[in-house]
């Protein structure tokens, strides 16, 4: 059906959403390739940031695949709260497949998931430039095992050579990046197209799927 022309996302229910809940990689790879958009926002359980992330917060190996088709992770940072203090946040009736319309922040400190927050952010670090952790998250963040790495990365600038592949990228655009075509006619060595698409975190071509933190 895709081969032929199918819209992956057309459906009322998300096809790649179904996908991530049932932990396929083979079919969430097949859509994304065939256009599936990563960054669709879920019109029963919103949040503020793309809806896909909530199924895969314990799992590298998805994790890693939304990120290197484009997803939006600066708004998983977008919190307007910034450094002042939050205000107390109702969780009754959250869970893991009902998520209310909150802030990514929100989410990571719930006390059943805050012990992921180092490892899920320390993922995100590598696919954007500076990003600013508000007063929420860094005080859950301060307690976890990858603190010093995490603090180390957004106190320090990041690399020029990182810079540009995320500039690149950008103005490639999530479509042109996704195409095997496209990205045949890009004059540009097989290295630098490999880490253009960041093959090297790309666990799932790597036949590592045994994601689970």
């Amino acid at each position: 059906l895709l081969n032929a022309g199918a819209l992956p996302n057309q459906d009322p229910i998300n096809c790649l959403q179904i996908a991530l809940r049932m932990g396929n990689y083979e079919l969430m790879n097949l859509l994304l390739r065939h256009g599936a958009n990563v960054n669709y926002f879920c019109r029963v359980n919103t949040t503020h940031f793309p809806s896909a992330l909530q199924y895969a917060l314990k799992d590298e190996v998805m994790l890693r695949m939304l990120m290197n088709y484009g997803y939006d992770v600066h708004r998983c940072f977008d919190c307007p709260q910034g450094n002042s203090s939050h205000s107390q946040y109702v969780t009754d009736g959250w869970t893991s497949t009902v998520i209310k319309d909150t802030m990514f922040c929100e989410v990571m400190t719930l006390s059943w998931l805050k012990h992921l927050s180092g490892k899920v952010v320390r993922v995100m670090l590598d696919y954007v430039d500076h990003v600013n952790i508000c007063w929420k998250l860094e005080a859950v963040l301060k307690e976890q095992e990858l603190w010093p790495d995490i603090n180390s990365i957004l106190t320090n600038p990041r690399s020029l050579k990182h810079l540009c592949r995320l500039k690149i990228r950008e103005c490639m655009g999530r479509l042109r990046l996704r195409c095997p075509v496209f990205m045949t006619f890009l004059p540009l060595p097989n290295c630098l197209k490999d880490y253009i698409l960041y093959k090297e975190y790309d666990l799932y071509g790597q036949e590592n799927v045994i994601g689970t933190y």
